[in-house]
């Protein structure tokens, strides 16, 4: 009897696959509706933007946040996937834009920033496509920045315990200035460095990739 029982639940365990298989093939979801594929170069993220006034300083309590450069006006992005979408999630106050609440999906499109701060632990930040003459970044406990085809002159970086900075897709620094604390790690592939002072202590993990060493005049390690 176990064995027809067994039996009778693969063959509609078998049957099920068939027909949702049928289904895709014609382009119909499990529940009837049409399946929908992206286009390519479609924003699968459909961002609402929304217009900034120029600031000088970001706050971020908001995790997974991207700053990327701009060459129109300042704005800031908003999935419209996320289901929070529609809580106001930041606010400026002076020149400062401070980010809040929402985790994922925020975007923030600028031409210039000189400081940004990570108000909390265990956080993301990247950075893309900035061109900017120096920028100074703070962050608590268990962040990670990375940089994306950044341009800076005098670029300054002091994080809390197990912070992670990583750089890849061709960047340049003049200037690199490095703080951290217990357990941090620094991994810089693809980015050209001229100065380069390290104050670290007890690092997990530290390495230059050669395009990076090729470039470096001055590496000082306190």
């Amino acid at each position: 009897m176990l064995l027809v029982f067994v039996g009778i639940v693969l063959l509609l365990v078998l049957a099920s696959d068939v027909v949702l298989w049928a289904y895709y093939k014609k382009g119909i979801n499990g529940d009837g509706t049409a399946l929908r594929f992206p286009k390519k170069g479609e924003d699968l993220y459909q961002e609402k933007k929304s217009a900034l006034h120029p600031f000088k300083a970001i706050v971020i309590n908001a995790n997974d946040v991207r700053i990327t450069g701009s060459t129109g006006n300042d704005s800031i992005g908003i999935r419209k996937d996320n289901d929070d979408a529609n809580v106001h999630c930041y606010k400026q106050v002076g020149d400062t834009l401070y980010l809040e609440l929402l985790d994922g999906g925020i975007t923030v499109y600028c031409k210039s920033v000189q400081y940004i701060k990570l108000a909390k632990d265990s956080m993301r930040l990247s950075l893309s496509d900035l061109k900017i003459p120096a920028l100074e970044i703070t962050a608590f406990n268990n962040n990670y920045l990375d940089l994306n085809e950044v341009e800076v002159g005098q670029f300054a970086y002091k994080g809390g315990k197990n912070s992670r900075l990583v750089s890849y897709n061709h960047g340049k620094i003049d200037s690199l200035d490095v703080q951290l604390a217990e357990f941090g790690s620094i991994r810089l592939e693809d980015i050209k460095v001229k100065k380069f002072t390290l104050n670290a202590y007890q690092m997990q993990d530290f390495w230059l990739s050669e395009e990076t060493l090729s470039g470096l005049t001055l590496f000082k390690r306190n």
